[in-house]
This record gives structure tokens, C-alpha cells and sequence, in this order.
């Protein structure tokens, strides 16, 4: 009778159990819904405006058509009637990216290898140092470089824009480079100059192909980076020719407009573009670090 009992009551609280697990995966499922659609909201809401047939921004949108893309298309053109040096903005904008792209990933590769490797007075410090930029607001970062290279007359419009937008981008390389490194087996390395091979080779046909998905990652990040940014731009850049965001700004204060969210539309496609062209290349799990 006493063993039927603990058997019914072991039952119970099993029974009791399952029921607060069901409850609480449910929950967790509903979280995670409910974040997702957070983050797919503004793209999809983006999405809809650009196909309104209004003149002005609404949503939801008065009725679908694509005259904002023919609009946009026509921009690209220089079509008369349009904001002019949109096309020029974006290939601006493309080749700053891929000049900050390739100068913070030779930086920021040389920096996390030496920071990994070897040990010295003031490590910490200078680990901190490269990421100053992330916890620095780019507010301030942008005045700073500024009044510097205002006050001490140093180089010229471009340059002084590139060196902005490599100083943002480059704590992402070193943060991506210095994960992959924090994985990767030193054994080949090792095995490699156990067997005649000097550091130079080492590094080249060892230790980089290890690091390469962290490498690949922080070199978009450097380019995205580049090419979104705002705040340094505002401050750096000048002269006719002028990146995306600063020529969206200006876009912006002259009214809000449908074709707004048609180059919106056109930036996602854009970075959707470049994620299944590293899936083709590598795969995003080798990326991200977790291909097995």
C-alpha cells in the first residue's frame, strides 16, 4: 500500500513538472516570436511604403505600385527633377568601404595576433585602447578627429574621411580575429615549425587559413560599418561627391518621401546580397565560428 502510494505521488509531481515545462516552452516560444517580429517589423513596414502610390509617406500604404522604384531608378540616372549625385554616393560610398575594409583588416589582423601572441608591459591597456572607438560615443569620436585634424592642418578631405571610418571600423576586426584566434589549434602551428617552417611561412599557410572565417567577418563588419556611417561622415566629409547616409540626411531635410524607403529597400537587398555571397563562399557557420 505504501509503495503504491510513493508511486502515485512520484506520479504526481512528474505529471506537475511536465505541466510547468510545457508552460515555460511556450513562453520561451512566444518571447522569441514576439522578438522576431520586432526585428522583421521595420523591414517589413519599409517594404510596404516603398510600394504606396501616395506622393507621401503613409502606412499602410493608399493602394500598391511601383513608381517609387521607377522614381529611384531614375535618381540613379540623374533623371531631370530628381536629387542629382545619388549614383555617385553610392559608389563613393562602396569605394571608402572597401578602402576601410582592407586597411582595418591588415591593422586589426597584425593587432589581435600580436595581442594573442605575445606578452608584454601594458597588454591591457592597449587591448583596451582598440576598443575605445566601441565605447566612445561617435559623437564624440567625430569632434575629436575633427578639431585634430583641423587644428594641426593634417592631410586632405579624403584622407582625413578614410582615417575616420578605419578607426571606427577597426575594433570589429580585431574583436572577430581575436575570437577565431581564441578557438584555433596552435598544435598545427607547432607541428608546422617542428617541421623547418619559419614564422613567416607559419603565419601565412598555417595560421591565417585558421583565422580565415573570423578574418572574412571582420572584414564585413569593417565595410558595413564604413558604409552606414553616419555621425563621422557628417563631421569628415565635404565637397561635392559625399556618402550615402550624408546624402540621405540631406535628403531628408528637404521633406519626407516614399523614395526614402525605396533606397532603403535597395540597402537591405544589398546586405542580403553580400550574406548569401559569403554563404556561397564559406558558409556563415564558418563565419561565425561554429562549423564543426
Amino acid at each position: 500500500m505504501g509503495v503504491a502510494t510513493e508511486l502515485t505521488l512520484a506520479r504526481h509531481v512528474v505529471s506537475r513538472w511536465r505541466r510547468r515545462l510545457d508552460v515555460a516552452q511556450i513562453a520561451l516560444w512566444g518571447v522569441t516570436w514576439l522578438v522576431l517580429a520586432f526585428l522583421i517589423a521595420p523591414i517589413a513596414i519599409i517594404v510596404l511604403t516603398s510600394l504606396t502610390s501616395t506622393p507621401t509617406v503613409e502606412f499602410p500604404p493608399q493602394g500598391f505600385s511601383l513608381v517609387w522604384y521607377q522614381r529611384f531608378i531614375a535618381t540613379l540616372q540623374g533623371a531631370p527633377g530628381t536629387r542629382p549625385a545619388l549614383a555617385r554616393s553610392i559608389w563613393f560610398s562602396t569605394y571608402l568601404g572597401l578602402l576601410v575594409s582592407g586597411l582595418a583588416t591588415f591593422g586589426g589582423v597584425l593587432a589581435a595576433l600580436t595581442l594573442h601572441k605575445f606578452v608584454f608591459r601594458g597588454k591591457e591597456v592597449f587591448q583596451n585602447l582598440f576598443l575605445l572607438p566601441l565605447t566612445f560615443p561617435s559623437l564624440v569620436l567625430g569632434v575629436g578627429l575633427l578639431l585634430t585634424f583641423s587644428e594641426f592642418r593634417l592631410f586632405d578631405r579624403f584622407t582625413r574621411l578614410l582615417i575616420g571610418h578605419v578607426v571606427t571600423a577597426l575594433p570589429y576586426v580585431v574583436l572577430s580575429v581575436s575570437a577565431s584566434l581564441k578557438v584555433y589549434e596552435e598544435d598545427v602551428e607547432e607541428a608546422a615549425r617542428s617541421l623547418g617552417a619559419n614564422p613567416l611561412r607559419t603565419l601565412w599557410h598555417i595560421t591565417l587559413p585558421l583565422i580565415r572565417p573570423g578574418i572574412l567577418a571582420g572584414a564585413v563588419f569593417a565595410f558595413l560599418t564604413s558604409f552606414t556611417n553616419f555621425t563621422v561622415s557628417f563631421f569628415l566629409s565635404s565637397g561635392s561627391v559625399k556618402p550615402m547616409p550624408i546624402w540621405i540626411y540631406e535628403f531628408i531635410m528637404n521633406g519626407h518621401s516614399p523614395l526614402l524607403a525605396a533606397i532603403s529597400v535597395f540597402l537591405v537587398a544589398m546586405t542580403v546580397g553580400v550574406v548569401i555571397v559569403l554563404e556561397r563562399l564559406v558558409g556563415l557557420r564558418q563565419i561565425v565560428g561554429t562549423s564543426t
